[in-house]
C-alpha cells in the first residue's frame, strides 16, 4: 500500500519519508545509517552487481547487502552530484511526524515506524526466501546473531515451505517401536 501510495507534489518530505522507508524495506538499513550514507559506500562486485558496505552508526560494525532492483531505483530516484549522501537530508523529527501522516494516507491501521522497514527486510524480504540468519546478521550489521533473531519472524509461509520440506526428507523413514 505504502510503495505504491500517490503522494501530492507539494508534500515532497512525505515523499522522502516512504522512499527513505522503502530503502530500509530493501536494505535493512537504519534510519541514521541510510540518511548517511554516500556514493563512497556502493562497490561492485566481479559479476556486476552493486553492493551496499557501511559502517553502523550505533555499533561501527560492518553490513553489507547486495542491492535489490528496487533499492537501486531509489537511489537513482535521488541521484544529485551537488549532495554527499545518497538521500535528500530528513531529520528524525520531520520522519517520524511523516511517518504517521503516511499511515493515515495509506489506511493503515497500525502504526508506521521507519524501524518496521528493517524488520521486514529481516523476515520478509529475506529469512522467507530462505536466506540463513548467519547471512541476514551480517547483512544488518549485527554484532552477535541473538540481535537477529529478534527481528527473525517466522511467517505462516515459511513455517509451511519448512514443513514441507521436514515432510519430504522424512516420508522414507519407518517408526520402529
Amino acid at each position: 500500500k505504502l510503495r505504491d501510495l500517490e503522494i501530492p507534489e507539494k508534500r515532497r518530505s512525505h515523499v522522502i519519508t516512504r522512499d527513505l522507508f522503502l530503502f530500509a524495506c530493501y536494505t535493512g538499513t537504519a534510519y541514521a545509517d541510510a540518511v548517511s550514507i554516500t556514493r563512497e559506500n556502493l562497490f561492485q562486485d566481479d559479476e556486476g552487481s552493486l553492493w551496499l558496505k557501511y559502517r553502523r552508526k550505533k555499533t561501527d560494525y560492518l553490513g553489507r547487502v547486495k542491492l535489490l532492483p528496487e533499492a537501486l531505483a531509489l537511489i537513482g530516484k535521488y541521484r544529485d552530484d551537488t549532495r554527499i549522501t545518497l538521500f535528500p537530508p530528513q531529520d528524525y523529527h520531520t520522519l517520524r511526524a511523516n511517518m504517521k501522516s503516511l499511515r493515515l494516507m495509506a489506511g493503515l491501521s497500525q502504526d508506521l515506524v521507519y524501524h518496521m522497514g528493517r524488520h521486514s527486510f529481516a523476515s520478509l524480504v529475506t529469512l522467507e526466501e530462505g536466506v540463513p540468519i548467519e547471512t541476514i546478521s551480517k547483512m544488518l550489521g549485527h554484532s552477535n546473531i541473538k540481535t537477529t533473531q529478534i527481528y527473525a519472524r517466522v511467517t505462516p509461509k515459511r513455517l509451511f515451505e519448512d514443513m514441507d520440506r521436514f515432510v519430504e526428507a522424512t516420508r522414507d523413514l519407518k517408526l520402529i517401536l
